[in-house]
C-alpha cells in the first residue's frame, strides 16, 4: 500500500489485526470505522442515533482475501456470480483486496474519505461521507479500448432490533426476482416482511424505507445510478451455515442494497464512467 495521506484530527489509523489497517472516526457528528480492506464501511452511528445503524458480525474475519460480514461490502465489478466465468469470485474483487487511501479530510459537517482500486482496465474510486448522514459513492471508469459490462452493489447491512418485526416500504408494485428456491418473478404487494429467508432482486431505482418499530425509527436508504434493489436476510438455516455469522445473527440485520444486477449491467464505453451511490439517514418513527 502507498503511504497514507495526512489524517484530520477526527480520524485515527489503527490495526484490528496485524497488517489490517482501519480508520476510526470520532467526529462531533458521528462515529465510524472504515477498513482499507475493501474500502469497507464497518460501522457508522450519527450522534442523533442511540443504536448502531449498520450491523457488523461479531464473528467477522479480518484477513486479506476474506470479505467482512456486515457494514457495507462493495461488490464490484460484478454482482453475485460472474456472468460468464464461474471460476471468478462471487461479487468481484473489490471486497477482498486492500484499497489505497487517497485523501481524508474533515469539516464541521463530517469526515470525507476517498479510496481507490484498480482491476484490469477498470478503476474504482469510492467517496465516503460520514456525518449525520452516510453517503457512499462508487465511481468506475473504463480506461481500456473496449466496452466493459459493469454490475455490482453496495451491500448494506442495517442493524435492527429483530428482523422478524421490521418492514420495508417503497417497493410496492415493483417486479422482483425471488431467488430462494426456483428463481421466480413476482410483483411486490404492499410492505416487505421477514418471516423466512428473503433474497430478492427488485427492478427499482428509487428509495426504500426500513421501519423498525421496536427502535422507534425509520432508516431511509436512497440511491442513484442503481436500477436494482436487493433485499436479503438469510434466516435461520442459512445463518447457521455461515461461519462468520452467529447462529442467531439473522435477527440482527436486514440488507437493503443499491445494486446493478448482472442482467441489468451498464455497458461502459472506452473512457466511460458510472457512479453508484447509496445514502443513509435515520428518522424518528
Amino acid at each position: 500500500m502507498e503511504p497514507f495521506p495526512e489524517l484530520p484530527q477526527s480520524v485515527r489509523l489503527t490495526e484490528i489485526a496485524p497488517g489490517y489497517p482501519v480508520l476510526e472516526v470520532r467526529h462531533p457528528r458521528c462515529t465510524a470505522r472504515v477498513a482499507l480492506h475493501g474500502a469497507h464501511v464497518m460501522e457508522w452511528q450519527p450522534v442523533s442515533a442511540d443504536f448502531p445503524v449498520l450491523y457488523l458480525s461479531p464473528d467477522a474475519i479480518y484477513q486479506e482475501g476474506k470479505a467482512i460480514r456486515g457494514g457495507i461490502p462493495i461488490c464490484w465489478p460484478w454482482f453475485n456470480a460472474h456472468p460468464s466465468d464461474p471460476s471468478q469470485p462471487s461479487h468481484g474483487h473489490a471486497r477482498t483486496h486492500f484499497w489505497e487511501l487517497d485523501a481524508a479530510d474533515a469539516d464541521p459537517l463530517g469526515v470525507h474519505l476517498c479510496l481507490s482500486f484498480q482491476h484490469g482496465d477498470l478503476t474504482a474510486f469510492v467517496d465516503i461521507l460520514l456525518g449525520e448522514t452516510l453517503a457512499v459513492s462508487l465511481h468506475t471508469t473504463n480506461h481500456g479500448n473496449h466496452p466493459v459490462p459493469l454490475s455490482g452493489a453496495l451491500h448494506t447491512y442495517l442493524a435492527v432490533a429483530a428482523a422478524e418485526k421490521v418492514q420495508i416500504d417503497g417497493l410496492d408494485g415493483d417486479l422482483y426476482l425471488d431467488t430462494v428456491g426456483p428463481r421466480t418473478e413476482r410483483i411486490q404487494e404492499g410492505l416487505v416482511f421477514f418471516d423466512r429467508e428473503v433474497d430478492r432482486i427488485y427492478e427499482n431505482d428509487s428509495s426504500a424505507l426500513l421501519v423498525d418499530a421496536d427502535l422507534e425509527r425509520v432508516v431511509v436508504v436512497e440511491k442513484e445510478g442503481s436500477p436494482s434493489t436487493v433485499i436479503w436476510n438469510p434466516w435461520i438455516d442459512k445463518a447457521r451455515a455461515l461461519g462468520d455469522l452467529p447462529d442467531d445473527g439473522w435477527r440482527d440485520f436486514v440488507c437493503i442494497e443499491a445494486a446493478i444486477a448482472n442482467d441489468r449491467a451498464i455497458i461502459l464505453a472506452p473512457g466511460g464512467s458510472h457512479t453508484l451511490t447509496t445514502t443513509i439517514r435515520v428518522e424518528d418513527h
